[in-house]
């Protein structure tokens, strides 16, 4: 466990942020589904999720994103199926996207394997999703085109009328694959395989592609004063105590991300910090590549866990400018809680947060 402990946090240290063209969350455990479709079904239970994200307040142009999922784990097929909505709007030019996805994921025991030496985690998820994916409303946003240096903003558009009206619609595919056992989990997904054109110019000079987003997400569960009977995690009133170090790496296009923090739980609460940043790639010389200090808190009672976090801007445009990002998310597990700790018993359960 230890050895395991100390792989994990090295990979931490070695990986390293910026914004890239698709939502994200900062609690990206609390929206396991968008990160990665082999999440789908991973509770073994009946499980619906709701976010909602509102980033930069305080801007003009602020960005508010809803999400809602549903997932469910057949264990006679070892099979999952998962539906997700997600909804992302600019406020003040009113551009909308919605994209409204189906996954499947297969999950199958590996038994006990080694790598190096190390015991490594033996279940092995693996997801696909296809989506359809709808953006509209493009009537309050301005465009290049439309300013010269003289008189500002000038009448006419750079997108064509009937683009407009009708937004550009596309189809999406994404995989991913996750590997955990009851302390540890990492987890690969690529979205946009397709690399769908989303521009609203009719004519082939307008081809805008959608880069792939590969996202790479890791932790471990480090149990703390674990009892020595694994059973009484199953008795009633146990109270786990643990901390986990965890991390979210995104890449998409030319853009790089890092979510690295800690998570400690003490039941039923949790509380959480990260970093997103990654001094280590600068966009500019006179630029660095700091974004948000992230801090979460939530609480689970029984089949029910709420969860709210805060982005404190530390990037030149500034939390005073930007008044920071603030985060909901709500998770319902729609079993009771001894056949959920059953089906944890035969597997380990995954050991993700759920923040």
């Amino acid at each position: 466990m230890l050895k395991r402990c100390t792989i994990l946090i090295m990979v931490f240290l070695a990986l390293g942020e910026a914004k890239a063209q698709d939502v994200q969350f900062s609690q990206f455990y609390a929206a396991p589904l968008y990160i990665n479709p082999a999440f789908a079904g991973s509770d073994h239970t009946p499980r619906l999720v709701l976010n909602y994200r509102r980033q930069w307040s305080g801007l003009e142009s602020a960005f508010n994103t809803y999400s809602g999922s549903f997932d469910h784990y057949f264990e006679n097929f070892n099979s999952s199926i998962g539906l997700i909505y997600t909804y992302d709007q600019i406020s003040n030019g009113g551009a909308t996207t919605q994209d409204i996805g189906l996954q499947y994921a297969y999950e199958m025991d590996l038994g006990e394997w080694w790598l190096f030496g190390i015991e490594m985690p033996r279940m092995l998820r693996m997801g696909l999703q296809g989506s359809y994916v709808l953006r509209s409303n493009l009537s309050g946003l301005s465009f290049g085109d439309q300013f010269d240096n003289d008189n500002g903003l000038v009448n006419g558009a750079s997108i064509d009328p009937a683009a407009e009206v009708n937004g550009v619609n596309y189809a999406n595919v994404a995989a991913g694959a996750l590997l955990y056992d009851e302390y540890m989990w990492v987890g690969f997904s690529a979205h946009n395989l397709t690399r769908p054109n989303q521009s609203f110019l009719p004519d082939v000079n307008g081809e805008s592609r959608l880069p792939i987003r590969y996202t790479l997400q890791a932790g471990v569960k480090i149990p703390i004063g674990e009892s020595a009977d694994w059973r009484d995690k199953y008795r009633p009133g146990y109270k786990e105590m643990s901390i986990s170090p965890t991390f979210l790496y995104k890449h998409q296009g030319g853009f790089d991300q890092l979510d690295v923090g800690l998570y400690w739980t003490y039941s039923p609460f949790t509380v959480g910090a990260f970093y997103r940043g990654l001094p280590i790639k600068r966009i500019d010389q006179l630029v660095s590549n700091n974004e948000a200090l992230i801090a979460m808190a939530g609480v689970r009672l029984k089949n029910f866990s709420i969860g709210y976090s805060y982005d404190f801007t530390i990037s030149k445009l500034t939390n005073g400018a930007t008044s920071g990002v603030h985060e909901i998310s709500l998770r319902i597990n729609f079993v009771n809680d001894e056949k959920w700790g059953v089906k944890r018993k035969k597997s380990g359960g995954l050991p993700c947060p759920s923040l």
